[in-house]
């Protein structure tokens, strides 16, 4: 069996970066094929990472938006299709063995449904669905992902989705596709347990708490990142032994001007990082005692979500500071400050500051997210991508190809 991954997704994507992990590691034949149209660092052709092989296709024509509608565009002609059958025969893909094509993003769907009617004859396509494209609009009423999956629908015999919340759905939107639900759970190999343990066990009359938040900083989008600078500001005026570390890119202007104002005004101790490679993310989010994920109350897309950030809290002994709707709730809870859309900003910055006041309190919900965390673990759940495999090409289903 040979896994193709097709995907547009920043280089570093976590989700990717576990599921290729995992794959390899398994022993299967997992390759990735990388569109690649924001990140022109990255170079073209062969490359491996992850332990797996990949090629990259790189599309930066033009700038800003109209590059975008131009990559959206690449994605329904037969040229990507040309450039694709490309990749496979540089990476050495034997056209007639089963094969799985695992497309990571729904621009991508025509081209898997292209493959597997023209270039693949023995695969199965799976759609990993990251996001709840039925509450995400553009441009007016009309959903882009949703388009694109209309169109390559028939094609889709397997669908991932990230909360069993959204399993019904989906079995609804894809009709006789298998359906399985892989949360977006931290894979527990990937930390110091080590330190983590040492820096809860250390915690309570701490010299320094350090807060963390990496990822998307576009307070126009679904982020409330001007909530967590109001928090950043109060935290660090209020106590003396109080870091923060913020990082990510998409960052709108009012955003930047906030950034660099605070960084300026809290000198040293509020720490802009850019662009934060995954290694570091993982190192920072190692030593904080707090981390956050914000969504604006007034965001349309306000749904049930998996968020890979929140499990990575609780693996790190980090205390998630929450305002979103989160699977699991109820649970976090113990180790968590979770806030929902109709709490005011002003209650949340309070309770934060309560609790940077009570070093025993903040350490209690240390200790209790790393007693959760062994119940949030990628190597418990990513076994369902192999086991979808199987049974998709198992031979009296793929001899009804």
């Amino acid at each position: 069996m040979d896994v193709i991954v097709l995907d547009a997704h920043p280089v570093e994507d976590v989700r990717i970066e576990r599921h290729i992990t995992y794959l390899a590691g398994q022993g299967i034949n997992v390759c990735r094929i990388h569109f690649n149209y924001p990140d022109e660092s990255a170079e073209p052709g062969i490359f491996s990472q992850y332990g797996a092989k990949g090629f990259r296709i790189n599309r930066f024509q033009f700038q800003g938006k109209t590059r975008t509608l131009s990559f959206m565009g690449y994605c329904l002609r037969r040229k990507i299709l040309a450039d694709c059958r490309e990749a496979l025969s540089a990476l050495g893909i034997d056209p007639a063995r089963p094969s799985i094509i695992h497309v990571h993003d729904p621009l991508l769907l025509p081209l898997a449904g292209m493959l597997a009617k023209n270039s693949l004859p023995n695969s199965r396509v799976v759609y990993d669905r990251h996001e709840v494209y039925e509450e995400w609009v553009h441009f007016g009423r009309f959903s882009i992902p949703l388009f694109y999956e209309d169109l390559a629908k028939r094609w889709i015999s397997g669908a991932v989705v990230v909360s069993e919340r959204h399993l019904d759905a989906v079995g609804g939107l894809f009709p006789g596709s298998q359906v399985v639900a892989v949360p977006n759970y931290a894979a527990s190999a990937a930390y110091d347990t080590s330190a983590i343990d040492e820096k809860v066990h250390h915690s309570g009359p701490h010299p320094e708490i350090h807060a963390v938040y990496i990822g998307s900083l576009n307070n126009a989008a679904d982020r409330d990142v001007n909530l967590l600078l109001e928090i950043a500001d109060s935290a660090i005026r209020a106590y003396d032994n109080v870091t923060f570390s913020i990082g990510g890119t998409s960052m709108d202007e009012g955003s930047r001007a906030k950034i660099e104002e605070l960084a300026r005004k809290h000198d040293g101790r509020f720490r802009f990082l850019g662009y934060v490679h995954r290694e570091k993310t993982i190192e920072l989010t190692e030593k904080a005692h707090i981390g956050f994920l914000l969504v604006r109350p007034d965001a349309r897309y306000w749904v049930k979500t998996s968020p890979n950030k929140i499990y990575e809290y609780l693996v790190c002994g980090t205390v998630p500071i929450v305002r979103a709707d989160i699977d699991h709730a109820d649970r976090l809870r113990a180790c968590s400050l979770i806030f929902d859309r109709t709490d005011e900003n002003e209650t949340v910055i309070q309770a934060v500051l309560n609790l940077l006041a009570n070093p025993e309190e903040l350490k209690r919900h240390m200790s209790t997210a790393r007693e959760l965390s062994p119940g949030y673990t990628w190597e418990s759940v990513a076994c369902r991508y192999v086991e979808l495999y199987t049974r998709l090409l198992a031979p009296d289903t793929v001899s009804g190809l």
